[in-house]
């Protein structure tokens, strides 16, 4: 059973508390995306929440962001909150997004994509086997089984 604890984003209470504002017609309520938010940050601590990415090396000119990113030795885990598999994107867009990603960072990634509207199971059970698989991944980057050929491992729930 997940437990939301951490509460709505300040944009959703806006939106809650001020109906009938102008900005609150405009302002898209990422729900999915801020449940997932609040599921991580119930199991794990850590995790960075779409900021833009920079290293110590930075000249600031890739901006790219990731929807929820630690830094667990030198690997980065990533979970994306892909809204109906991300259907309407362009596949060599996400091939250059990873490529920029793995270029900028410099080290191994692994990102789990996760699809919120996938068929046939309800948002708890997903939510469920999401933390389940970000254990595992975690599991084996603190042991270090990660070490396979390429920087990048790309693991899609619910595709």
């Amino acid at each position: 059973m997940v437990i939301l604890s951490t509460g709505p984003s300040p944009a959703t209470c806006f939106k809650h508390v001020f109906p009938n504002d102008k900005r609150s017609k405009v302002k898209y309520a990422h729900t999915k995306e801020d449940l997932v938010r609040y599921t991580i940050d119930k199991n794990f601590g850590g995790f960075v929440h779409d900021r833009a990415l920079y290293t110590t090396q930075c000249d600031c000119t890739m901006r790219r962001r990731i929807d929820h990113r630690k830094l667990i030795g030198g690997t980065l885990m990533c979970v994306e909150t892909d809204e109906f598999a991300h259907r309407s994107y362009d596949p060599r867009d996400e091939e250059i997004r990873y490529d920029d990603l793995v270029a900028y960072h410099t080290g191994r990634m692994i990102f789990i994509r996760f699809n919120p509207d996938g068929k046939g199971v309800d948002m708890e059970d997903k939510l469920d086997r999401l933390v389940d698989e970000m254990r595992q991944q975690i599991d084996r980057i603190e042991r270090d089984e990660n070490d396979g050929p390429g920087l990048l491992e790309i693991i899609k729930l619910f595709y």
